[in-house]
């Protein structure tokens, strides 16, 4: 089950960062997950260790940014 929030994920960041201007990909887990409550926990916990390595940032609740240039590192 969590392979598929997964895949969801990079799907939707696929998509934001074709469509995306300049270098930073913006990702809204209530966009990924449509409301589904175990989707958000399992993919708040992934971007918090994306957070941790450096690949992400914290925009606000709900809301990481991530450098299209960093787009291969997930």
């Amino acid at each position: 089950m969590t392979a598929n929030y997964i895949l969801a994920l990079r799907l939707y960041i696929r998509r934001r960062a074709e469509k995306a201007r300049g270098g930073v990909v913006s990702v809204r887990i209530r966009d990924v997950c449509s409301g589904d409550k175990s989707c958000e926990y399992v993919i708040t916990a992934l971007m918090k260790s994306l957070i941790k390595k450096g690949v992400a940032q914290r925009r606000k609740q709900g809301v990481y940014l991530i450098e299209k240039s960093a787009l291969e590192l997930i």
